[in-house]
């Protein structure tokens, strides 16, 4: 008899892969167990290594063991030697059938599939019978790589073999075709089945499911039950599944209540599905509920994680944290989804403490993670975290690129950090169109017009948001040509605007009074039928309204259908700066009626109206509503249009009280307004006791001392005049010009009263001197720069055309009255709007009645 010997086979110290098992006949004297002899032909790596272990299978008669006898063949399978696997078989008691399914069952289990389909290519090719069992191994392999083309081979044969009314069979192929998206071949299936199964029933349910077909896979529960099928848990789990899809709450609750009925157990895929349905349908107390009732050793992390999610989704954030406190495990996706929840309500600060006691557990985040970090940390500014941050990922060598790595470029670029930016920039290996945005985001945020206008046109493709930023950063520095210039260009690209790039457009027209512009945005809008919601409409009202067309307003006002609360607002105050004061008010009556709350935000405009309109009853009426109706703190806003409401008034002693008492510290502008009402009712004695408080605060306050230069001067204090104009020249602080803006021709022009002006301008302003002095009515040659607009505005527009002029200081006393002169000389309209409000300048009038 021959011996066997296998050294050093079981020593820890030789790795199996320096020594290999060898079989020496000459040697050995045991009988190996099946499975050591299954270990050794698997080292086999050619025939001669396999003869010894043959020769002791026949000699121990071990090649009569299906298992052993089986690796055996899928060995020779592997050798390609099918001759000798059938000399092999042939010492077998049992069919050969059963080996090549033994060998196809191991192959399986292995995840082998080529073995699988290759040992099934051989039994067909040798003309092995193939049984059932065959073909259900061979169906499983189908499903685990999806290749359905390959199993309707397999059904083929099957049908030729003569097991096409075989229940399981079918069962399995309806469930390969079902995986494969082949609904039509799972129907025709299903409906040649004469007894159907749950298992059946489940497949063809399931498949509808997975097809989207949720409402069919509900009817076909109905169809089961009237068939007499009873449902079990695996039925439950796809019919839960299908309500959670549809948000039908109704018929979720029906079924679970079945379940309950049945007392079909709740717990795995089937608990996370009701807990899943009522989170979707937004019943999270329901969800909560159904985890009571189950034992906690049910209860895994990951639907802990799906009712944290859906309190965060359902805005429901104390809840959510409630419930992760709770959590006796953490996964990092309960981590990550309770941070992102924090971030997405606004809680940014809570955001960044939850990462630090993340890390605080050694909780290494992820990408995810770390990028919601980030996200928290550029909306609070915490540049020292966020740099941390980096430190940490560069520390544990992680990828910067894709979210992460545009993360980190916002971070830097967003805190002002553009040396870093471009760093962080040009270390990504892509670039992504977010990337060039967060860079060009820097850019404008240094505020250095050139460079990122330089940086935008580097841009290989840019997108809505990189022409919105270009241009909302024109629009911010005042650039109203560029913002103008760039969107022609942008009409121009394959890129179309949307309501953000016109919202910033109008926003420059309203700025800087440029009335044309501005409606021919309008009718961009109404050309492109682009719907004018409440923030496209609120932008048009605070255009018209600034560039003095209050009707205009109002009739964008009246065509947005759901008037929100900032829609509202912005109607009021466009009437308080024409100075329609009971417009305004029965605005807000009317807002009043509709029920909408008005805000802090409202009451400003409203308060302002009262101010400009001199209403002094209905001022206090409105600022006391404000606090004990609707229970708003006033800001020094409110208290600030009081103060301007009383001085404009003449109340002056009564103005000085009611900042005397106010709870909040006044500020530089309620005591300003109280020097210009001085000025405006020749009080220099409380003038000065404004000066005083004004300097406390700013004592380099140019614009205090300007005024109560121009109070002495109006009361014929020279000497106080000259001391006030010493004082000024004394703080090295120089006075800021005024400047006015007019457009003309779709060109805005500015002027101010120290720039050289042409001679078509100084022409007009000899002919306006002439005209008024002719009336003896001329007060002063003053070259202020709302004159030369004026001039300009004569010279260059036709006749009988508005002339609107912008500017950026109030309008002095001398300005006002030829202003109202001029439109009568000349019979022009002419509209200015200063830093305060609008005058509306016709026949020798002014629309603020001489009271501004």
């Amino acid at each position: 008899m021959a011996t066997l010997t296998f050294p050093n086979i079981f020593s820890s110290s030789i790795s199996p892969s320096m020594h290999k098992p060898t079989l020496n006949p000459t040697t050995c004297h045991s009988i190996l167990k099946p499975n050591r002899i299954i270990n050794l032909l698997k080292s086999c790596s050619n025939f001669r290594e396999f003869l010894p272990i043959h020769a002791h299978l026949i000699t121990t008669n071990l090649i009569h063991d299906p298992e052993t006898t089986s690796q055996v063949l899928a060995f020779l399978v592997s050798v390609n030697d099918l001759d000798y696997a059938r000399q092999i078989l042939s010492y077998a008691h049992e069919p050969e059938t059963v080996f090549w399914n033994t060998l196809l069952e191991n192959k399986l289990k292995e995840g082998c599939l080529r073995e699988v389909f290759e040992g099934y290519y051989h039994m067909v090719t040798r003309g092995v019978l193939l049984d059932i069992s065959t073909f259900h191994f061979l169906i499983h392999a189908c499903c685990k790589i999806f290749n359905v083309k390959l199993g309707s081979e397999v059904h083929g044969r099957i049908l030729k073999s003569g097991f096409g009314r075989n229940k399981s069979l079918n069962n399995n192929l309806m469930g390969l075709y079902s995986k494969c998206g082949k609904l039509n071949e799972v129907c025709q299936l299903f409906e040649k089945m004469t007894h159907k199964d749950v298992i059946s029933w489940n497949t063809m349910i399931s498949c509808c499911v997975l097809n989207g077909m949720y409402r069919e896979a509900l009817n076909l529960f109905d169809e089961m039950l009237v068939s007499g099928v009873l449902p079990d848990e695996i039925t439950m789990v796809s019919l839960v599944s299908a309500c959670a899809k549809l948000r039908d709450l109704g018929v979720g609750k029906g079924l679970h209540l079945y379940i309950e009925e049945n007392k079909l157990r709740i717990r795995g895929s089937l608990l996370n599905c009701l807990v899943d349905m009522y989170f979707k349908c937004g019943k999270m107390d329901e969800a909560l509920s159904v985890l009571s009732r189950c034992d906690e050793s049910e209860v895994d992390v990951v639907l802990w994680t799906t009712l944290v999610c859906g309190y965060v989704k359902s805005n429901k954030i104390d809840k959510a944290r409630q419930l992760f406190d709770k959590m006796n495990e953490r996964s990092l996706v309960s981590w990550t989804m309770m941070m992102s929840g924090f971030v997405q309500g606004g809680c940014y600060f809570e955001s960044l403490e939850l990462f630090r006691q993340m890390r605080f557990e050694n909780v290494i985040p992820d990408e995810v993670a770390l990028v919601t970090a980030l996200s928290a940390c550029v909306r609070v500014g915490d540049f020292n975290l966020g740099r941390a941050i980096h430190a940490f990922i560069v520390m544990y060598g992680m990828i910067v690129d894709g979210f992460l790595g545009n993360a980190l470029l916002d971070l830097y670029a967003k805190c002002g950090k553009l040396d870093e930016a471009h760093n962080a920039f040009e270390q990504l290996p892509y670039k992504s169109a977010a990337s060039w945005n967060s860079m060009l985001y820097g850019f404008c945020r240094s505020g250095v017009a050139d460079k990122a206008r330089d940086f935008f046109n580097k841009i290989p493709e840019k997108d809505i948001i990189s022409w919105n930023n270009m241009v909302k950063f024109y629009v911010k520095r005042g650039l109203f040509s560029e913002s103008f210039e760039l969107f022609c260009k942008m009409q121009n690209s394959n890129v179309i605007p949307d309501k953000i790039t016109l919202i910033s457009l109008l926003s420059s027209c309203a700025n800087v009074g440029a009335l044309n512009h501005g409606i021919w945005v309008n009718v961009y809008i109404e050309k492109n039928e682009i719907g004018i919601d409440a923030t496209l409409g609120t932008a048009l009202i605070d255009m018209y309204g600034k560039c003095g067309c209050v009707e205009m307003a109002y009739e964008i006002f009246s065509q947005i259908r759901e008037k929100k609360l900032f829609v509202w607002t912005a109607i009021i105050a466009a009437y308080a700066m024409e100075g329609h004061a009971s417009e305004a008010i029965n605005v807000y009556l009317e807002m009043e009626e509709r029920g909408v709350k008005p805000d802090h935000v409202t009451f400003v405009a409203l308060l302002a109206a009262c101010s400009h309109g001199g209403l002094v009853d209905e001022g206090y009426k409105y600022f006391n509503k404000l606090s004990n109706f609707y229970n708003i703190t006033p800001t020094i806003q409110h208290y600030g249009c009081m103060a301007d409401l009383l001085g404009r008034a003449g109340h002056l002693e009564e103005t000085v009280k009611f900042i005397e008492r106010m709870p909040i510290e006044p500020d530089v502008s309620i005591w300003s307004s109280l020097m210009r009402a001085c000025r405006s009712h020749h009080n220099v004695e409380l003038a000065e006791h404004a000066f005083k408080h004004v300097i406390e605060t700013d004592p380099t306050n140019v614009g205090a001392h300007v005024l109560l230069s121009n109070i002495y001067a109006d009361a014929g204090r020279w000497d106080d005049v000259s001391r006030v104009r010493t004082k000024l020249h004394e703080t090295g602080v120089p006075k800021q010009p005024g400047f006015s803006m007019i457009e003309q021709n779709g060109v805005v022009h500015e002027f101010t009263a120290s720039n050289p002006v042409s001679a078509d301008i100084i022409c007009m302003l000899q002919d306006i001197e002439r005209r008024l002095l002719m009336k003896q009515e001329l007060s002063g040659t003053s070259q202020h720069s709302e004159r030369l607009a004026v001039a300009f505005g004569l010279v260059n527009s036709q006749e009988n055309s508005p002339i609107r002029v912008v500017n950026s200081v109030r309008m002095c006393i001398d300005c006002h009255s030829v202003m109202k002169l001029i439109s009568q000389a000349y019979d022009r309209e002419i509209v200015i709007r200063d830093n305060y409000r609008f005058h509306r300048f016709k026949d020798g009038y002014c629309s603020c009645k001489d009271y501004w």
